[in-house]
């Protein structure tokens, strides 16, 4: 069972952001969704998310967003600092529990060489 954690996320929130990201970014991609990173040169990770409406509609969209949200929460101390990331989700997300995002992620930050070398297993 994931640990329970209160923490803050700060966003991504300007098109300059976002495009930095996908400029200069790495990527690592899985069934349901792609995850984008670059260095930020800041002391905390920031995240944004881009989901298409061909996803499904607002309720479908917001479901998903929260979720993996919640997810990188989770995982978030676990993971390097001074990162964005981007998550794109893809169609199959819709039908992700909280337990799969979490492993989900887990996985990509670990092929990204994303986590802290006291977390991999």
């Amino acid at each position: 069972m994931p640990d329970i954690v209160e923490v803050k996320l700060l966003k991504l929130r300007k098109n300059w952001e976002f495009k930095r990201v996908y400029r200069y970014g790495r990527t690592v991609v899985s069934k349901n969704i792609v995850l984008y990173y670059c260095p930020n040169g800041l002391a905390n990770n920031r995240i944004g998310f881009s989901i298409s409406k061909k996803v499904g509609k607002s309720v479908v969209r917001n479901k998903i967003k929260r979720i993996y949200r919640e997810a990188f929460k989770v995982i978030e101390r676990r993971l390097c600092k001074g990162y964005d990331f981007i998550l794109i989700a893809r169609k199959p997300a819709v039908d992700v529990s909280f337990h799969d995002a979490c492993k989900e992620l887990y996985n990509l930050c670990r092929k990204g060489q994303l986590l802290l070398k006291s977390h991999l297993k």
